[in-house]
């Protein structure tokens, strides 16, 4: 069986098959979006990850998380990109990973 993408979705019609973020459009429309939704977005997918860790679609909702969060750093800097330092990158990643523990 061929799969193939659905574009409206991102899924592909293959039943084992994982979605796949497009790195162009979805931070386009993360723009378009309300705080509370890209906070509402944050939210569910960490709690995807959290109930179900090894899913096959891991990858997808860890790129959401990222697109929504980026989007929502890029708002509170008046639009302005900076980079973020190798401490705050190494301080999320412990947060992440205490969150993602229960701790």
């Amino acid at each position: 069986m061929n799969a193939t993408t659905n574009n409206a979705t991102g899924w592909m019609d293959h039943p084992n098959a994982t979605k796949h973020i497009d790195h162009a459009a979805y931070p386009r429309e993360c723009r378009t979006k309300s705080d509370a939704e890209l906070l509402y977005t944050i939210a569910d997918c960490q709690a995807t990850l959290a109930a179900w860790p090894d899913q096959p679609n891991h990858g997808y909702y860890a790129d959401e998380i990222n697109y929504c969060a980026d989007e929502l750093n890029r708002r509170r800097r008046g639009g302005k990109r900076r980079r973020p330092t190798t401490d705050e990158i190494a301080a999320a990643a412990v947060k992440c990973a205490l969150d993602l523990a229960g701790e």
